[in-house]
């Protein structure tokens, strides 16, 4: 728990040098560059170079509120990204989104398991921060 107290302190205080020195990249949009860009694009639009070999089409993320009656739900949306508590089977070729829950909590390395699930749904959350600043008008 000291450990991810300490990475925490480390990641927050990186993330303001950054934007002190005119980077400003979030934990949000980190994750969405890393783990959903290639498949949503780089504005969310549904339009990254993976998309086009999917075989549904990849949704325009910057919709999100106004597919859902102007009401951006976070917390369907974070059920929907972590995917653990769902039946929905992955396929290498978009049938589903990946189970990026399962992804994080057992690729950072963390022993303990709820220091894993701790930066796993900290991991998520600013993620879906991140998409409702995509959101448009």
């Amino acid at each position: 728990m000291k450990r991810s107290i300490i990475l925490s302190a480390f990641f927050s205080a990186s993330i303001l040098a950054g934007t002190a020195h005119g980077m400003e990249m979030t934990a949000g949009q980190i994750e969405y560059k890393q783990a959903c860009a290639s498949c949503h694009g780089v504005s969310g639009k549904g339009d990254g170079p993976v998309s086009t070999y999917m075989s549904k089409p990849v949704p325009d993320l910057t919709q999100i509120r106004a597919r859902n009656d102007g009401v951006f739900p976070f917390q369907d949306l974070l059920e929907l990204v972590d995917g653990r508590l769902s039946e929905r089977q992955p396929g290498p070729h978009g049938t589903e989104m990946p189970v990026w829950g399962e992804r994080y909590a057992f690729g950072d390395g963390v022993d303990d398991p709820v220091e894993a699930e701790i930066n796993t749904l900290g991991r998520m959350a600013s993620l879906i921060y991140y998409l409702h600043s995509l959101q448009e008008e």
